[in-house]
């Protein structure tokens, strides 16, 4: 879920440069017929290439908000076969 909230935020923003950026640079014959149909489609694939990052950057702060409990990294360790050494902790 938290992925989406990235996604429609950086649509959002997107959409927001987008319309600026063309705004500013053919002020002030702003072609209008082309302006909505350019910031619709960078709305709609900015997000779609986004995605796999934005699921990342939501796991990163998930786990930055929310970090591991220490019975959770040890049963990670245990998972992957691994056992806490001395040497894990310092």
């Amino acid at each position: 879920m938290g992925a989406v909230i990235f996604n429609t935020t950086l649509a959002i923003i997107a959409f927001l440069l987008t319309f600026a950026v063309f705004l500013l640079a053919t002020w002030p014959e702003v072609p209008w017929g082309w302006l909505g149909p350019t910031a619709i489609a960078v709305t709609i694939v900015i997000p779609v290439l986004f995605y796999p990052w934005a699921q990342a950057l939501w796991m990163a702060y998930d786990l930055y908000v929310h970090p591991l409990e220490p019975q959770e990294e040890e049963a990670g360790h245990q998972r992957v076969g691994r056992t806490t050494s001395a040497t894990d902790e310092g």
